[in-house]
């Protein structure tokens, strides 16, 4: 490998992922940038994830595999793996997917000033095929420098994000109470800035085993009653006002958002997302009278 560059880490959280790990690697190994090295931290996997990545590094001495003895969950692996990251630089990977080979080499070209820099995505099914769908026709993909848009638990595609290593450690640990690439996002945000690449860098498979996927995320959400969904929110809301981060519209409208908070109705909380929808709801996807909609419907509704 070249050591000419900055080295860059590639984080990976593993767990019972023998069905596509190998194609995943098989994308990263052959990246066009030279000097990478991969993390892979294992949830405590009952198949043969483990032997598969064992094989990889009989080959490429630059892989990392750290084992973990119990599961503890997708967050708190890749927390793992980020923490043993060397590189300048740390890319996030899922286990499923598939890399284009010079996603690395187009990411790290394009960040600057930013914190973090993130690509769009192309969907495929199971077998890699495609699904004729990017990512950025479900969301609003573009560079973001607040934190503001990701207060309502909108967030932008994890797997495709490359960030500088001394904001990815300053940021840890990942709280318990949000998922870690929404907290990721809206601490680069908040800070210098996270930098969108309009190019599909990944090939983000959909199947019945995704840890987080597009449509497996609503349908475990729906699962919830209110009062759980509730606090589920209020803790993620809580769990951002501990973040180290220095935009100070970020951190007073979440401030206010916290004080509406409460289970009744509330003209104030409704008037508050008229004033700020054009700032909170820029990465909803949805046409302009939707956006109002909303905004009406927080009289009624406190689960933001």
């Amino acid at each position: 490998m070249s050591v000419s560059a900055p080295p860059v880490s590639i984080a990976m959280a593993t767990y019972n992922g023998e069905k596509y790990i190998a194609e995943q690697l098989e994308s990263i190994v052959n990246q066009t940038y030279g000097n990478i090295e991969i993390v892979i931290t294992d949830d405590h996997s009952t198949d043969n994830t483990v032997s598969i990545v064992r094989k990889f590094q009989e080959k490429h001495s630059w892989i990392k595999l750290i084992v973990k003895d119990s599961n503890s969950g997708v967050s708190r692996t890749f927390e793992q793996a980020i923490r043993n990251c060397n590189g300048e630089y740390i890319a996030m990977s899922d286990q499923d997917d598939i890399w284009e080979l010079n996603k690395i080499e187009i990411l790290l070209s394009e960040l600057k000033d930013e914190d973090a820099v993130y690509s769009n995505s192309l969907l495929v099914d199971g077998k890699g095929k495609s699904l004729n769908k990017e990512f950025k026709s479900l969301m609003n993909l573009q560079s973001y420098y607040s934190g503001v848009p990701f207060l309502l638990g909108n967030t932008l595609p994890g797997h495709s994000i490359l960030m500088k290593a001394n904001f990815a450690k300053r940021i840890l640990p990942f709280p318990e109470k949000i998922m870690f690439d929404r907290w990721i996002v809206f601490c680069a945000a908040a800070n210098n800035g996270i930098k969108y690449v309009d190019l599909p860098l990944v090939k983000y498979r959909q199947h019945d085993a995704n840890t987080f996927g597009t449509t497996m995320s609503t349908s475990r959400i729906e699962k919830l009653s209110s009062e759980q969904l509730f606090q589920k929110k209020l803790n993620e809301l809580n769990a951002m006002a501990t973040a180290p981060v220095k935009d100070e519209e970020t951190k007073s409208i979440l401030k206010e958002m916290l004080s509406y908070f409460k289970r009744k109705w509330s003209l104030r909380r409704s008037i508050f997302f008229f004033r700020n929808y054009k700032k909170m709801l820029v990465v909803k996807n949805k046409p302009l009278y939707r956006k109002l909609l909303y905004c009406l419907k927080m009289f009624f509704k406190p689960n933001y």
